[in-house]
Parts: C-alpha cells; structure tokens; sequence
C-alpha cells in the first residue's frame, strides 16, 4: 500500500510541475471579446471592444451554448539582429474548434475539427518573427454547449515536446499498467465468477476511455478525425463514475452491512444514468438544445454521491478495516477534485484541481483497486491451499485411523479363532486319535455353533436386511447372559424394525464399542441404550452410570474419535458429556 502511495504522489507531483515557457525576445499584448450566439465574421470582430487579457490569465465563460470567444495577440520580436521562433498555446484543449486568422490564412484545430496540434500538451501555432518585426494575428475559440475557460502561453519547441512527451510516457504506463490488471482480473472472473471482478473491469475499461480522450491521447493519437470526442469525454466521464459507484458498493459489502446507503447510492447512480441518457438523446434530436440544468444537476447529483462513497467508506472501518482504508486512500483524491470542481463551477472558488489532478486520481484508484483485488485473490488461494493441505492430512489420519481399527478387528477375530476354533479344532483331533468318534461329533456341533456365535458377533447376517433393532438386541441378550453385576436395557421408540441404510452396520458396531467401553473404562454397572426414528432424523442416546472422566483434561480415546469419524461420514451429529462420578452419555443424530 504505501508503495502504490508513494508511486502516485510522486507522478501526481512530476505531472503538476511545468517548464518555463515563454521567450525573452518576444512581447505580447492581447485582448478578449465573447461573441453570444457565434455571430461575427473577422471583419466585424476586429470592429468591437476587447478586454485585456495577459499570459496564463485565466478566462471562465462559464456555461456556454453556442458561443465564441475572439482573441487578438499583437506579437513583437524585441531583437534587432535574430529571428524568433515561439508557440502561441492554448491549454483547453478540449475546445471544439480553434480558428487562428493570419494574413489571408486560416489554421483550424480542435475537438470538433479534423485539424490536431502537434503536441499533446496544448492546441499550438507556430510564431516565426524577423528580426524586429511586429505582427497582429486573430483567433476564434468555439465550445458548442459546456462549462467553457481558456487561457494561452508562450512556448518553445523544445519545451512544447518535452511537455506532451512526459504527459505522454505518463499516460502509456498507466494505461499499459491498468490493461496488465485487467487481464489479470479477467482471469480471476473466468475463475471465480464473482461480480466484484466484473465491477472492477467494466470501472477500468471506462476509466482508460475517459483517461485518453481527457488527456487529448484520442485526438493526438488514435482518432484525429473523430468530431464527437467532447459528446465522448462527458459521457464517458458520467458512465465511468457510476461504474466506480457499483463497484465500491460491491468492494465495501454495502448491501450486507451499510443496505441504506447502498440503496442512496443506487438511486443517485439511478439518476445520473437517466441524465446521461436523456441528454445524449436531446442531443441527439436537438444539437442546440440548452444543457444548463442537464450539467448542473449531474454535478450535484456527482458530488452527492462522492459524498455518500466517503461516508460508507469512514463507516465501514468498523466492519473491515483494511478494505475501508484502501476505498478511502483511493477515493479521497476524487473528494477534493469533485468538491473543487462544483465550487468552480458554481464561482464560489476561483480555481479548480483540474483535468490532470482528476486522470491521475482514476489511474492512480485503477492501480490500487486491481493491486488489491489480485493481492486478496492470492491470500485467499494461499488460505485454499493450506485448507486442503489441512484436509490431505486429516483423510491420511482417518486412513490411519481405519488401518488401525481394521487391524484391531483383525486380531479380535484371531484371538477368538485362536482361543476358541483353534483349541477345539485341536481337542476333536485328539478324539478321533483315542478312536472317540461319538464325542469327536458332538464337539464338531459345539465348534459349528461357536462359529455362528463368532459370526453373529463379528456382524450378523440379518444386518443385510436392515434388521439393526432385531440384531442388537440379540447381541445384547448375550451379552446380558455374560454379566453377573451389570445389566445393558435397550429401549426403542417409533424406531423402525427395518432399515435400508448403509449406516446400520456402523451403528451396529458404535453401540456395542459404547457398551464394551461403558464396561471396561467406566465400571458401570448400567448402560441404557436409547433409539428414537422422527420424520427427518434418527438419534441415538447410550447412558452408564459409571466412573465418567473430565472431558477439559482428558480427550476422547480412540474408539470415541472413530465413533464420531463414522457418524461424521454420514453428515450426523455426535456429541459426549460426561461427569466424574457420574457416567457417561453420548448422543447421536443421523438425518433420515
């Protein structure tokens, strides 16, 4: 941020320094006169009462329909011995047509014209003068409908291409900086589809129109023959604020956090859109059509809506902070060029920022904002990364965890088949070696049904058909028949006999995992087991009254981590309390 600061100061502080113009050998004398409505010839013109008008003199017509202004400029070359060469420039060069009278010649430039100055910096007419000569020329400067000032300067050559090739260098840069962003932010729409980068985009490219018509960069290089570039610069200009209006109500979240303002800004972008179009539409339909109050209320109506963005942005430091310190840096080269420029134009001040300070502030918001937008991308595609790095771990743990239970079960079988199949296996052999073939068959049925013991308790075959009630509570009664001090009770409420989920089996094994745990860890000497089927839901509910532990200073164990990695998987809700002393519940919620 401060780098981005410090860059823009220092353009905005080259841009506004500006070389000594003007020729020792050369002395001038002007007047002005405004002719209402365009109505004079030279003829008459060199007929009327001028009033002074004296090197970098400011002159505000104010707003102007259709009126001229013509200038006379008595040169003389002070030195009796050398010819003299100057430029006369005029630094609007936004005006429509510029008509310089010398001899029986006419030079023409200007917006409205196919005429262009050779330097960007100003419209400009070369002066050679003899060795003491004197010399009278006339000029005719001409703006259609607009608020309308000029003033003129001596130049050299010299100074006149230094001029237009800073402000050239300057311009290219920013633009080539801002094309930069906005192919980097094209790409970061194409991949997350957010409005704020549309906003951003549809912002800059309006800010690059405006900034290369203002700067007179269209006229001087890309459209010399386009007679609608001051139609352009307005239109441009309104439609390229209220863009920036839309995207710092989406950068500053507005509507989320600040909705009244939002819906201010959104009215007062409202209106400026319909002035926008209905004066392009008069404008259309009737080229002489007075704009006064069309200008007037979209500089009101601009200033407002300046006004109201700061405001949000002061606001909204409470919410974001650093978000409402980059809206604020921003925009607050754009307060006080608005604000100096409804003072301008309503006299209240006698000088402006002007056009320089404003296309700078533009350039300088597209730089910020579009540093800040790939900035923020990059943090987040950071925090991503590190998120799925953090969820590679934790699928590797739960691997882990799976091994570990996989290979638990694996040895629970063994030892059963070790303890219980193998040693029987073991004792039949002995009986068909002593030649006892009765007792061999009846150990054979004991080791057939100890198998299908071992079988039912591994996982009963009646869970394929849903049957996890009927499986658990016979599980259960086996498990009762075991105990001589404890007893497990199985209550079940509207729970269906049957169920077709693939849950079943791991709710199978969680509840008898709570019970060997209520038994073994806690001491109890009751556990209830509780099932409850609703419409939307199913919850399960294991209570002992065992030995409990504290849950801040011991964690869950391994069997209740993978209880709730199981319930986790089918999107359920797992949740434990437990009390020293007085047992253990833990509640269990799958959706239906």
């Amino acid at each position: 941020m401060r780098i981005t600061c410090l860059i823009s100061l220092l353009l905005l502080l080259g841009l506004s320094k500006s070389l000594a113009g003007g020729s020792a050998n050369i002395s001038v004398a002007a007047g002005y006169m405004v002719d209402r409505g365009s109505k004079w010839t030279l003829a008459e013109a060199v007929q009327k009462q001028f009033s002074p008008f004296v090197e970098k003199q400011k002159v505000n017509l104010g707003y102007n329909r259709n009126d001229a202004a013509w200038c006379y400029f008595k040169f003389k070359n002070k030195d009796a011995s050398q010819e003299a060469r100057v430029w006369l420039c005029f630094d609007n060069y936004h005006i429509d047509s510029l008509s310089i009278f010398e001899g029986q010649g006419m030079k023409l430039m200007g917006d409205r014209t196919t005429g262009r100055s050779p330097f960007m910096s100003s419209l400009a007419y070369e002066l050679r003068l003899k060795p003491g000569e004197e010399r009278t020329l006339w000029a005719r400067l001409k703006k259609q409908t607009s608020f309308f000032d000029f003033s003129f300067r001596l130049d050299s050559a010299a100074q006149l291409e230094a001029q237009s090739s800073k402000k050239m260098t300057l311009v290219a840069f920013f633009i080539g900086i801002a094309f930069l962003l906005l192919m980097i932010n094209g790409i970061l729409l194409l991949m997350t589809r957010k409005r704020l980068y549309a906003y951003y985009i549809c912002y800059s490219l309006l800010t690059v129109c405006y900034v290369v018509v203002t700067m007179n960069f269209a006229k001087h290089l890309l459209f010399p023959n386009l007679l609608h570039l001051s139609e352009v610069r307005i239109f441009s200009g309104a439609l390229w604020y209220i863009a920036l209006s839309y995207f710092l109500c989406c950068f500053l979240e507005l509507k989320e956090h600040q909705f009244f303002k939002y819906r201010l800004i959104n009215a007062l972008c409202g209106v400026n859109l319909f002035l926008v179009v209905l004066s392009a539409t008069f404008l259309y339909i009737y080229p002489d059509f007075d704009f006064r109050y069309f200008f007037i209320s979209g500089y009101i109506v601009f200033m407002l809506a300046i006004v109201v963005l700061f405001w949000s942005a002061l606001t909204h430091l409470r919410i974001e902070r650093d978000q409402a310190i980059y809206a604020l840096l921003a925009f607050a080269p754009q307060l006080a060029w608005g604000g100096c420029l409804i003072l301008r134009t309503f006299e209240i001040i006698p000088y402006s920022l002007g056009d320089d300070w404003m296309v700078f502030a533009s350039l300088y918001e597209v730089f910020l904002f579009g540093a800040v937008l790939s900035r923020n991308y990059i943090e987040v595609f950071l925090k991503n990364t590190e998120l799925m790095r953090e969820v590679i771990l934790e699928k590797e743990n739960s691997l882990r965890t799976i091994n570990h239970v996989q290979l638990r079960e694996r040895r629970n079988i063994a030892n059963i088949i070790h303890d219980n199949v193998g040693s029987k296996i073991a004792h039949i052999i002995h009986l068909f070696d002593m030649k006892n073939a009765k007792l061999a068959k009846q150990n054979i049925r004991e080791l057939a049904s100890d198998i299908r013991d071992i079988s039912h308790k591994i996982l009963p075959k009646a869970l394929d058909e849903g049957a996890l009630v009927s499986s658990l509570r016979s599980q259960i009664a086996i498990l009762n028949a075991g105990l001589d001090d404890a007893e497990i009770e199985f209550f079940c409420y509207d729970f269906p006999e049957r169920i077709e989920q693939k849950w079943v089996y791991d709710m199978y094994l969680i509840a008898l995992e709570a019970i060997s745990n209520a038994f073994k860890h806690g001491q109890a000497s009751l556990v209830t087991i509780e099932f409850y089927g609703y419409a939307d839901s199913y919850h399960f509910q294991f209570t002992d009254d065992g030995r409990g532990f504290d849950m801040q200073r011991t964690g869950m164990g391994f069997g209740l981590d993978n209880m709730e990695k199981r319930v986790g998987y089918y999107q359920g809700h797992f949740e434990i309390s437990s009390v020293v002393g007085q047992g253990t519940v833990i509640q269990i919620v799958i959706p239906a």
